[in-house]
């Protein structure tokens, strides 16, 4: 698919961010919305390596989640770790990480965590916002944040140090979400779109229980769970 495709039955919304019942969060998720700085944000396409692609919204049925043997091995290779639970904040220490973080992308890139994150009240809005701060003694290696719905969470946004690449420390943290959901007894986790060809968000993919929204019906299906690649093999012009 070429720069020049043209896409036909465009979707691309943005809605100010408000304070949301934690229902009428399960509502928008489920409709496709994603949580973006200080917007809801749904969208049918993308861009990955200068080529125009399709989104496709992605959860998981918690109560068909479980860990596989891969998985298992990255908490055992992380069980040095440190992880705090806690309010999700703002402040010099995550946007430091953030810094680091965005180097490992060749797209353009937001220049700051506030416009993945509302840096304001990072904790409340759009409902009670949660974050996975992960320690290596004492120093920040990743940060992750999730909001809570009534039976979803959205796993929002995740930085991390890539100096530590090969803790996996992005899907680790989307692992510990997934069990800190599946204990709260939530139905659903929301962790964002991945595209229609391979990019950087292939990591989605490799979940069990895994579903994606059809934009043309609103119905989720179950997709099969894909392993993981190594996303940036697949940079090349």
């Amino acid at each position: 698919m070429s720069a020049t495709t043209i896409l036909e039955n465009v979707i691309d919304e943005r809605a100010e961010m408000v304070q949301l019942n934690p229902d009428a969060l399960d509502r928008i998720l489920a409709e496709g919305w994603r949580l973006l700085g200080r917007r809801f944000v749904r969208h049918n396409f993308s861009t990955w390596r200068r080529k125009l692609c399709r989104t496709i919204p992605l959860r998981v049925r918690l109560d068909q989640f479980e860990l596989s043997k891969s998985q298992r091995q990255i908490l055992r290779r992380n069980a040095d770790l440190r992880v705090i639970s806690a309010a999700a904040r703002f402040n010099s220490d995550r946007e430091r990480l953030f810094d680091m973080h965005r180097e490992r992308f060749h797209e353009k890139q937001a220049t700051t965590l506030a416009s993945f994150i509302h840096s304001e009240h990072p904790n409340i809005y759009p409902t009670e916002g949660r974050e996975l701060a992960v320690h290596l003694e004492t120093e920040l290696i990743a940060c992750s944040f999730f909001h809570l719905g009534q039976k979803a969470v959205s796993g929002t946004y995740c930085v991390f140090n890539p100096a530590h690449g090969r803790r996996s420390l992005g899907t680790l943290t989307m692992l510990l979400e997934l069990i800190i959901a599946q204990e709260m007894g939530m139905e659903y986790y929301y962790h964002g779109y991945t595209h229609d060809i391979p990019s950087q968000f292939d990591y989605k993919l490799n979940v069990k229980g895994l579903e994606a929204m059809n934009w043309e019906t609103g119905e989720w299906q179950p997709m099969e769970r894909v392993p993981a690649k190594r996303w940036l093999d697949l940079l090349t012009d």
